[in-house]
């Protein structure tokens, strides 16, 4: 008995691209068409857990640049002069702070400059305001060269004639571990937060991918029957859930990107104190985690919600 002869390769390939677009692609669009209404539900929820995790994210990233911008002055050390230092005094501890082999560099930073530096950062520019006098004194920064001889070198300029005796040094040894602690916890509650709500958004969205495919079981049955492939059933949910995560993906966004250009817009200045660091291309990138978040989390809970019902 002869064999058929196979089918040539591009004829198969052929005959699945077009089988895939029609009863994949086509079948999942004309049901997410139709099943609007019951999907409105999921869309909404999803749409507002990625707006959660837009608006944390970007706060995240702001609390890491601050942790990061802290650590890079870990191993800098501004000495306050005195109001009434002579000039001879604090030449001569500039001398010897030059001559300290632990000490890489002395910068020398005048009371208006500390003042101009301050009015760039979120809140000293509000307390700079509020005095009519400038409240910064001169100072000399100085760059240790090891970050553990830091304590050591801010104790050595203590009690000399130069260095105001109040507030000798920008030196604290509880600051880093505070900001460390203050980022663990509010990392913390953002996960909690955000673990909860996707839990909820995750049920509702997977009880309406349930409803959609309990209402398509006879018709299931049948093309499986007909001897229809795995992938042939499970892709209309996967397209339908797809195009559902697209959307509530492309709502978040939207609604992080309005949010981010009314604040630059008009509020730029509490922006840049709520959200140091965050600026354009932050928030590009996570416009773009909104959207892939939502065409993973849209194709996931449609394909466990088909496979719960199929079993």
């Amino acid at each position: 008995m002869l064999k058929p002869k196979p089918l040539p390769l591009w004829r198969r390939v052929a005959a699945w691209s077009a089988n895939a677009y029609r009863l994949v692609l086509l079948s999942g669009l004309r049901s997410w068409s139709r099943d609007v209404r019951v999907t409105a539900p999921a869309l909404g929820t999803m749409a507002l857990l990625l707006l959660l995790c837009g608006t944390i994210a970007m706060v995240g990233i702001a609390v890491q640049h601050a942790a990061m911008q802290q650590a890079g002055q870990a191993s800098l050390v501004r000495v306050y002069l005195a109001s009434d230092a002579t000039p001879e005094a604090i030449a001569a501890l500039k001398s010897r702070l030059t001559a300290d082999p632990r000490i890489a560099s002395v910068t020398s930073v005048s009371s208006e400059q500390a003042l101009a530096e301050a009015s760039s950062r979120p809140g000293l520019d509000i307390l700079a305001s509020l005095s009519t006098t400038n409240p910064f004194p001169a100072s000399l920064d100085l760059q240790v060269r090891d970050v553990t001889k830091v304590a050591v070198v801010a104790a050595s300029v203590k009690g000399d004639p130069a260095v105001d005796t109040g507030y000798p040094t920008s030196y604290d040894p509880g600051t880093y571990s505070r900001l460390r602690r203050v980022a663990l916890i509010v990392g913390g509650v953002a996960a909690g937060v955000m673990l909860l709500f996707g839990v909820v958004a995750y049920a509702v969205i997977a009880n309406s991918m349930r409803g959609i495919a309990t209402a398509r079981r006879q018709e299931i049955t049948v093309i499986r029957l007909l001897g229809a492939r795995g992938w042939m059933l499970r892709g209309p949910f996967v397209v339908e859930g797809l195009m559902i995560g697209a959307l509530a993906g492309a709502l978040a966004a939207a609604l992080v990107a309005g949010a981010w250009l009314l604040a630059v817009r008009f509020e730029s200045a509490m922006y840049a104190q709520v959200l140091p660091g965050v600026g354009p291309t932050e928030v590009q990138y996570v416009l773009a985690a909104v959207l892939a978040a939502g065409l993973l989390l849209g194709s996931l809970t449609a394909m466990l919600g088909f496979r719960k019902v199929h079993a």
